[in-house]
């Protein structure tokens, strides 16, 4: 835990107003804030995404929050006199990262639509980047804020990875499946 702590000194020795500010902003484009967006983003382009990710959603933030009660490990701030808490106020505790899981989150689905979206290559490869990139800055965000240490960040982004892909699995066969069932409907009336 040390070398962590090392690690929030090091980004924190660059403290400046902007950065302060600037990384609050992106913390807060992978909170709440940004999963509201997504889904009001997918309300006017595919309602069932709207659907899945706020049911995978809803998972990942009860798995976390039991998480967090279970491992109770304290915020970066509270262990360390040299870590600085930068903006709100957080009195919960630190593993794993849920603006992390909410970042990924958003990340995998708004990934997964744009993939259906952009067929070509070389579009899918900007879309991954992008997406990696929200999701590493947000990870960094946490860090520099003094709210989360790396092994919460990387476990936020692993157990987002799992249920981002269980809720798209869910959603691909759940639609095969009331596919298929429309179809000998269809095939029954005729």
């Amino acid at each position: 835990m040390d070398f962590e702590i090392k690690i929030i000194e090091f980004l924190q020795a660059g403290r400046t107003p902007f950065f302060d500010g600037a990384f609050q902003v992106i913390s807060l484009i992978g909170s709440y804030v940004g999963a509201v967006a997504l889904v009001i983003f997918f309300l006017f382009t595919k309602k069932r995404y709207a659907f899945w990710f706020l049911f995978t959603y809803g998972f990942a933030y009860l798995t976390q929050n039991i998480l967090k009660e279970a491992i109770a490990r304290p915020r970066p701030f509270n262990v360390s006199d040299t870590i600085v808490n930068i903006g709100d106020v957080v009195t919960d505790f630190s593993m794993p990262s849920g603006h992390t899981i909410c970042a990924t989150l958003i990340a995998i689905f708004l990934g997964a639509y744009l993939f259906s979206v952009y067929k070509k290559k070389g579009q899918r490869v900007w879309v991954t980047l992008a997406l990696v990139v929200y999701v590493g800055l947000v990870m960094l965000s946490r860090m520099y804020l003094g709210k989360h240490y790396l092994t919460d960040v990387i476990a936020g982004m692993s157990l987002a990875v799992v249920f981002g892909v269980l809720g798209l699995l869910l959603k691909y066969y759940y639609e095969k499946y009331k596919d298929k069932n429309k179809k000998q409907k269809e095939n029954i009336t005729e």
